[in-house]
């Protein structure tokens, strides 16, 4: 066989092609749209962006808690440790973002909130801090702005 009766047998062929009944025709239309569909949804001629992201990089928080100052009226006390402003913690913002980063090897930190927390049924103050991993957020840990424990929640 040479080329010459190759292509001879595939002309043939496509002429038999047209002159056979519609079922087959329908059949290579829906083979043809299946195949673009596939090449559309995978599409391996155009080159992939490779979406990384870098450790240090973090996405700012849009949304704000909003502290309030608790309203207090003046109380004759002998208990000169009682604090009643907002203002003063033990524990820093950056030194609760080095707590919870602590145990918690490979994540990164966000900016931490104020807010608070009830566990069994005790009300505690704490620096919530967003950890993410691969700039994807994975959760808060919880720290407890006057003794820098951290708390399960």
């Amino acid at each position: 066989m040479d080329l010459k009766d190759l292509i001879d047998n595939l002309i043939a062929n496509f002429i038999n092609f047209w002159n056979a009944g519609w079922e087959n025709k329908a059949l290579v239309v829906v083979g043809v749209v299946v195949l673009i569909i596939l090449l559309y949804a995978f599409n391996p001629f155009q080159a992939k962006t490779n979406l990384t992201g870098e450790n240090n990089s973090q996405v700012p928080q849009t949304t704000t808690v909003p502290t309030t100052e608790p309203i207090t009226d003046s109380v004759n006390s002998s208990n000169s440790t009682n604090d009643t402003g907002n203002d003063t913690y033990l524990i820093t913002a950056e030194q609760a973002k080095q707590i919870a980063l602590r145990d918690n090897i490979g994540y990164t930190a966000g900016d931490p909130l104020q807010g608070t927390v009830v566990v069994n049924q005790t009300t505690a103050v704490v620096w919530i801090v967003p950890l993410s991993k691969h700039s994807q957020f994975v959760k808060n840990v919880y720290v407890d702005v006057n003794t820098g424990i951290v708390i399960e929640a």
